[in-house]
Order: structure tokens, then sequence, then C-alpha cells
């Protein structure tokens, strides 16, 4: 089906205009496009290849005698990892009892679990709930998530009506809820929720039965949960027919016009119409009510049932994937039974098929049946049940039991089959971490390149703006929640900063730290709240970076305690420590107050982490710093990272592995990480480090982890001249990351080289400490400015006034930046001391204390206010902020539901109307239109449209 384009215009003129007036470069477009096409054209050339073919199935281990089972899947976390309940891997699949036919399995099927240890090795659970509660007359595939408080979401499709005598095809789809018992014996469901419908076919994006035409398979099923790791948002993908009574193979569902002048399409090929359709939850936080979309992707006049879709995220694509048969595809045309897959870099996006032609995996052909319903996980395991296979003599047999797990590659529109596991095998995460610590090599570091992609813009020194002039500022952190998001107190934001006072020489800075605090509300000026500990508290001569975490009401401090108070000499022990106290929000002003007593949570034991003793013989620079807590959001652990250094002495290193000695043995660099063994925080076990950099750098500053898209992003800060000898004439200061599946995992460099940002060429030490935001804003502290081709370590042989002059000391301008997948780019760049959405994207999730009642809920009606107020600003610009997010899909409405009521919006859009001309001269749209275009069809698929023919249509 193809949408009336004067309406989407419409929708657009509406959305620029109200997305002109708000002051949003976002416009909420994306979900108002076209369907993707899978087209006559590109549903060619279909052949077995080893890259799309497995061995040959001649016999299996049936993993339930007494029942057919088939289409199967696994237990989801939310985030689409794959999950597991106190140690058990849960697997969910269709099942009829063998006293049925194979053929009449379908009629009367039902859904039960099976439970393994290690995901091989399966084991018959049960029903999956009451089948007399279910609704239908039985139930057919979907999808099951598993809720953080241990509830199972059982998404499934509700077939036919248990009150017809005879069997119909009506689908729908359907929702329960259960919990998992565990024990040494088992799995055992106890059912907990009621059924509910979620979805009907509503007739216009997906046929309704009575729309159906021809001898096809109707469908409306399959529901598979999804959230979108971009958007966050929450999704069910299904397989449809496309809607609307009337039918015809429209131009667009053939192809090229080159390919269409040769290629007729046989009659009766319109009532093939298949599409995998989507809906968007549209209540936060509830998974009982869904909005019907257009589909993701249509094949009309190609294939009538795209089964089973599901998308798998990775390295920043979309790879939607979905089963069909040979017998589905339209007159005309003929493709195996198989595993079809899409590729976008966007959930909207137009999906190419992968291979060319989409398929990923076939059957062999000379066993054409043996296997279907193939799902893809997260980790590219392809699981998958025996159909109808040839035994070793080549007699046809039933099969009704899971078949050889396969293993694939995705790379970018290329896959390939690399492995082949057992019967039913699922490898689930603790397999595919790490067997030893990873490393950071002097092959990827030469990769260092400048691009536009990762410098900054020049920082004007003139124009910079000192948050607080009597200070020298550096290393700064914002306030975080327990689970990494930015926090607010009272309305207010809150960073933390390395300060001294601005009348000592900068390089000297280091030796008298203290921590600072600032706060403001957002968009408004920071104000300085003055030192965070009481005077004689703090441990240590003097305290550099960490971390702040707030929890009901609770300030968590981890810092660093380099030397010791009192010490005669400075010295350059490093310690990890911890302290809290109450945040106190009154008149305005954010305090702390009641400190608990400062505790040391970690030392170098020499044995993982170097210690002092063994730095000091040799190594160029000692570190044990930078605590930085970290609440794993898969399995809600905690940790700090720090930064730290490989145990034991240069002479031991070189030793060890078997090396003689030289310069490079000196740079040992590593990000350790520490496992918390109390509620308090106050003790922690150190484990293996997350990665090393051994004769490669020396300093790993403010490690730090971001977690998007089942990745982890791992950042750290270093200087060029912390790189081993040879290396550092080819890097520089910047900001560096890594990425891995799971915290523990086998992190590999971004952007080949690991730099992610760094300093203009002529500006090469202008910002450093670089710290990245859940939301991709990068926070930095401006250094040393404008120094004519001084190097860093030229800089103190000069002048005190050279020095002062050319030293920032202040926060520098905030970078947005794109992660998209094993990539990263510059978005935009914005404010010194930007650290979250003015319109109230970041949760006001802390609360103050009440200084005068003495609880943790100081102007908590205040406070819900406020959050209310922002929730409100929230879903009212929310269209308007992310083009990934929901938008007014239903056309008749799009002129009703939004706000005209602004008068430069009216005017705006009359301009629109009548006159091109003067809109295209109009400065404000220019530059808007400029940035619009870019945000939808920008980056690398910007030569694929014309923006100028693109601007003409629009205005048209």
């Amino acid at each position: 089906m193809k949408w009336n384009k004067s309406l989407v215009k419409t929708g657009v003129l509406f959305t620029l205009a109200a997305s002109i007036a708000a002051g949003s470069n976002v416009p909420a477009f994306a979900e108002e496009n076209d369907a993707a096409n899978w087209t006559r054209e590109m549903a060619q050339n279909y052949e077995n290849t080893p890259e799309n073919t497995p061995s040959n199935i001649d016999n299996f281990e049936d993993v339930a005698p007494d029942y057919w089972v088939w289409d199967t899947w696994p237990l989801r976390n939310r985030d689409g990892s794959l999950a597991q309940v106190n140690g058990y891997k849960i697997v969910f699949a269709l099942t009829a009892s063998k006293d049925y036919t194979w053929n009449g399995r379908h009629d009367v099927a039902q859904i039960r679990y099976f439970y393994s240890k290690d995901g091989k090795d399966w084991t018959l659970g049960g029903q999956s709930y009451d089948p007399d509660k279910a609704f239908g007359s039985r139930q057919w595939a979907g999808s099951a998530m598993l809720e953080e408080d241990g509830t199972v979401n059982l998404f499934y499709t509700a077939t036919g009506r248990k009150s017809n005598e005879e069997v119909t095809y009506e689908q729908r789809l359907a929702r329960t809820t259960m919990s998992l018992v565990t024990n040494e014996d088992g799995v055992e469901v106890k059912p907990s929720g009621q059924h509910e419908i979620l979805l009907e076919a509503d007739g216009k994006y997906y046929e309704t039965q009575a729309q159906k035409t021809g001898n096809i398979i109707y469908s409306f099923r399959d529901p598979w949960f999804f959230q979108d790791p971009e958007s966050g948002k929450e999704y069910l993908l299904f397989e449809g027919n496309t809607g609307g009574d009337a039918k015809a193979c429209e131009p667009g569902s053939h192809g090229s016009e080159s390919f269409r002048e040769n290629h007729d399409v046989p009659a009766g090929s319109e009532d093939y119409n298949g599409n995998v359709g989507i809906a968007v939850a549209s209540e936060e936080g509830s998974l009982s009510k869904f909005k019907l979309l257009p589909p993701l992707l249509e094949a009309d006049c190609v294939n009538q049932q795209l089964e089973r879709p599901h998308i798998v995220y990775e390295d920043g694509n979309y790879y939607l994937f979905t089963i069909t048969h040979e017998f589905t595809f339209a007159p005309g045309l003929t493709g195996p039974d198989g595993l079809y897959g899409f590729v976008s870099e966007d959930l909207w996006g137009n999906y190419k098929p992968l291979n060319d032609n989409g398929l990923v995996v076939a059957n062999p052909a000379e066993d054409p049946f043996q296997a279907y319903s193939w799902a893809v996980l997260p980790n590219k395991n392809v699981i998958s049940f025996v159909n109808e296979y040839k035994d070793e003599n080549g007699n046809k047999q039933l099969g009704g039991s899971f078949a050889p797990t396969v293993k694939i590659d995705l790379d970018g529109t290329e896959t390939e089959i690399v492995d082949e596991l057992a019967e039913g095998q699922i490898e689930y995460p603790e397999q595919e971490e790490k067997e030893t610590t990873p490393v950071w090599s002097a092959d990827q570091v030469e990769k260092f390149e400048r691009t536009e992609d990762n410098t900054m813009e020049n920082i004007d020194r003139d124009k910079l703006e000192k948050i607080a002039p009597e200070l020298h500022v550096w290393d700064t952190w914002p306030l975080r929640n327990r689970d990494g998001s930015v926090a607010t107190i009272d309305g207010k934001e809150i960073i933390f900063s390395l300060t001294a006072p601005a009348d000592v020489l900068p390089g000297k800075r280091h030796d008298i730290a203290e921590i600072r605090y600032f706060y403001r509300e957002k968009g408004e000026e920071w104000k300085l709240g003055g030192e965070v500990f009481p005077e004689g508290d703090a441990l240590g001569s003097r305290q550099w970076a960490g971390s702040a975490m707030v929890d009901d009401g609770e300030l968590h401090m981890f810092y660093t305690a380099t030397g010791r108070k009192g010490e005669q000499g400075l010295t350059y022990e490093q310690r990890l420590t911890k302290a809290s106290a109450d945040i106190e929000a009154e008149d305005g002003a954010i305090t702390f107050e009641d400190w608990s007593d400062h505790t040391i949570i970690l030392e170098p034991e020499g044995d993982v982490y170097q210690t002092e003793a063994q730095g000091a013989q040799g190594d160029i620079a000692y570190t044990f710093r930078d605590p930085w807590f970290f609440q794993d959001p898969k399995t809600k652990e905690e940790y700090i990272l720090f930064e730290a250094n490989t145990d034991g002495t240069p002479a031991e290193r070189a030793k060890e592995n078997f090396k003689e000695f030289d310069q490079s043995i000196l740079f040992n660099g590593s990000i350790g990480i520490a496992k918390a063994d109390n509620k308090e925080l106050t003790a922690f076990t150190a484990q293996d480090p997350l990665l090393e950099a051994e004769e490669v750098n020396q300093e790993l500053e403010r490690p730090h982890i971001v977690v998007k898209g089942g990745k982890y992003y791992l950042f750290t800060s270093t200087h060029k001249n912390k790189f081993a000898p040879g290396l550092d004439e080819k890097a520089e200061d910047g900001l560096y990351g890594f990425y891995a599946k799971s915290l523990k995992g086998d992190y590999k460099p971004l952007n080949e080289s690991g730099l992610v940002l760094t300093n203009p060429e002529d500006n090469p030490y202008q910002s450093y400490s670089w710290m990245v935001l859940p939301d991709g804003k990068v926070i930095s502290f401006a250094n040393f400015l404008d120094l004519d081709g001084l190097t860093i370590n030229e800089i103190g042989g000069q002048s005190e006034k050279f020095q002062f002059d050319h030293f920032g000391g202040t926060l520098a301008p905030t970078v947005e930046l794109k992660l998209k997948g094993k990539k990263t780019a510059i978005k935009d760049t914005l404010e010194p001391g930007v650290i979250s959405d003015f319109k109230g994207k970041s949760e006001d999730k802390g609360k103050g204390k009440d200084k005068d009642k003495g609880n943790k809920n100081k102007g908590k009606k205040d406070d819900d206010k406020y959050e209310n107020r922002h929730q409100e600003e929230h879903n009212n610009s929310h269209n308007v902020n992310n083009n990934h997010e929901e938008t007014n899909i239903d056309r008749e409405e799009n002129n009703v539901n939004r706000d005209n009521s602004h008068d430069n919006q009216t005017n705006l859009i009359g301009d629109m109307n009548g006159n091109g001309n003067q809109i295209q001269q109009s400065q404000q749209f220019i530059d808007f239109f400029d940035n619009f275009f870019f945000i939808n069809f920008g980056g690398e698929n910007a030569e694929d449209m014309n923006k100028d023919k693109f601007l003409q249509w629009f205005l048209r």
C-alpha cells in the first residue's frame, strides 16, 4: 500500500512549522514515510551457496518424543539480549500432541516451554499458561520478555475463537504474564496475569479476513517484542498483509524502470501482499496498549507470507529478518524455503535486501524442506525446527523437533554461515565473554587520523567565559542516578570539578586540588556551591577525580585520595575513596550535610594492578585513580572502573613476556574494574582489567562506560606524550573509545584506531578530560590554547604570564556525539557546560532532604510538580525532537490533532502553501530546512537524495 503523499506533505508542513515555532531541529517525520519494498526485481537469482546453505539433516534427537515441536523462541530481556532465570535458560515453542497428524498440528497448537542449564540439553517443562484462559481456539507463535522483577511477558497469536464450532483463521495479537519458579529440579511456570487482546487488523494498514482475495494464506500474527536501542521506544513487529480493498501491482513493487520494461507481472500477483507490520506501545511503561503504524516492509506482488519478523541491532544497523516458503512467492517468482533479511541504518529506513536478493539461510537443494522457522538471536545464533527431511536413504521423514543451530556473520549488506552447532543449542552471554584481557595494540593506534567526524571546533580563547573566575576548573563530572542517568535535585543539575585557586600556576594546580561543586536550573548559569567536603575531612594531601551518584536523597562521592595528609613532601600514592552525605535543597541552594566517614574502598595489591612501589622502579608515571561508579544494566551488579597500570616492575614484565628491556616496557596503562561487595559500596574486590595498553600507553584516564544498543562503550582520555615511543608521533591528545557486547567482553577500538574526539591540528591541547554522558553529550575542560607550536612539555618553560594567559581552566564547549555501532561522529557543538536536554529529557530522580523535617523528601511535592511539568513538556515536544519517536500516523487526523494556534505557525503554513519563493528566501526556513534535510537524509545517504528536488516537491 502506498500512502497519500499530499497528506504526508501536509503532516510535514505542520511538523516543520511547529518545529520552527518551538525552535526544534528534529522534526518527527520518519514514521510518515512509505514502507520499504521487497520488489520483484530484488526477488530474483536465488541459488544455494556455501555462505547460505547448512549441512543436510538426515537424523536428529527428538527433544520431546510425545509432541510435535516447531516455531521456537528464547526468553529475552527487555533490551533483546538473551535472558536467564537463576542460571536456567528458557525457550518457548509451538507444540501439539503426536496424537494429531503432522499437518493437523496447527489447528491444536499450544505454547510449551523448555529449560536448560547449558543452553544445549533441553528439558520439556510443560504448558506456559492455562489454555482455558487463553484467547483463541489455539495459540500460535510470538515472543517472550523478562522484566526486572522476574515477570515474563508472553506475546502470542490468538487464532480462531473458542466458541466457533469449526476451525477459523482469525488472528489477533495477545499477551499474558507469568512467573518462573526455579529449584535444583528445574523450572515451573506460575501463570500470574490475565490474557488480553492487544491488536487486531484495522483494514487500513493491515488486511482483515474480509478483505482477503485469492487463494492466499491470511496473516496477522507472530508478535515479536522489540525495544529500539536508539530511541528506547517499544514495539511489536508482526506478520501482516497490506490492507485495503483495491489491489493492484503498483510499479514501485516491480522494481526499476529498466526492469519493468522487460518484466511481465502474471495475473493474480496482486493477491500476494505480505508485509512486516509494526505497532508502538502507546503508553509509557505499559505493554497493554499498542497503536498500529504503517508497515516497515511490503512485499506486494512478491510474497504473501513474511512470517515471524524480528530485528537484530548490530553495529548501528537494523537487520530485519523474516521467513517464507517456496509456495508463497507470487506467480512468476520462485525462491526457496528460507530465512530472508534486510538492512537499514534507521528503524524507519529504506530496508535493502541482504546479499542483493534477501536470502540469508536456505535449505540444501537436495532437501529443500528439511528445516523452517528460523529466528536470528542477538548473538547471531539461528535456531529453527526440523520440518520434512530426507533420511540417509533418501526417504521423506517428519521432523517436529529442534534443528541444528547455525551461526551467521553480519557484515553490512552481506551475510554468511560461519558455524553449525548442536540441535537447539544457544550460546548464552557467559560463553561469549573474553578469555584474556583485551589489548589496545600499536597497530590499532597507527590508524589514528583526524577527520571532520572526530575533530572538535577551535575554541576562541578570547570568548571563553570562566565558570568561576577565582578558580582553575578542570576534570568535571555530573551527579548521576544509580542507573547512570544524569540526575537533578529540586530541578537543579549538579556538577563536580577539580579546582584550585586561579593565582596558582596552572601546572601546579594538581598539587593542591580540591573538589568543588556547581549547580543550576537547566539552561541558566552555573553557580559555585563551594567545597564538597568539610575542611579537613577528605583523605589524601589532595583529591583527584572520581564520580558521584545519588540514591534516595543520599550523595555517594567516589574520589582519588592522593598522597597522605600531613606529608612533608608530595607523594603520589593513590587510593580509591568513598564518602556519603545527605543532599539538601533549601531556598534555591544545594548543600551536603551529615557526612559519613571517608573510607578507602580499594588499594592496589601488586598482583593485578601495580603498586606505587612497583611503579617507582622505572615507570614514567604511576596511576591508581579516577573511580567511576557503574551499575551494569543487564545484571544490576555494581562496580567501579578506574585508571591503573598493569602489575609488576618494568623488569619483571619484560622477563614475563620474554622481551629485552626497552623504553616501551615502561608504558603499561590499563582500565581496572572492581565489584562491589556490599550494598553500602564501601568494599570492592579487584578483578582483571577490562583493557590493557602495554607498550602502547601509560595513562588511560577517567575510564567510563555508556551502554547503548546492547553494546558497552568504554571511553578514556589520554595525552599525546603518554603514548609509547613511535606512537606519540602519530597519536594526539584525545578521547578514545572501545566497544564490546558485555561488560567484560572482548573490547575492540571504535573507528578502528579508538579515536573518538581530538583537538584541531593547530590547537592540539585546547581541551582535555572528556566524559561521555548517556545521551552522547561530551563534557571537557579548556586546557592550554593557542600555543603556537609549543608542546605540552614546553609550557612550563614559558613565563608565568604566558602560562596564565593560555590556560583555559573552565568548561569547554559540550560536544554531541553520535554512537552508531562501531563508529562515532560529532553531531553538534553546544555551549560550555551543557549536560542535558533543557526541555527536560533527563529524569528528576534525585530528591533532596528536608532540612527542617529531617527526612529525605525535601520539596517532594515541588519535585513531583517539576517532574510532571517536564514530563508534559517532553510529551508535547518529543514528536519534534526525535525522528524515531511515535508520530500521529492517522492521516485523516493529521490536521486535527496538531496545535495550529500559534500565529507564527499559522503564518508560516500560509506562506508555505501560498508562496514557495518567499519561504525559500526566508533565512529561518533555509537554516531549518538544511538541518531538517541533514537529519533525515544526511550522513552516508546524502548523495542518494537530491535536496533541491526534495525542496521543490515540498513547496509544490
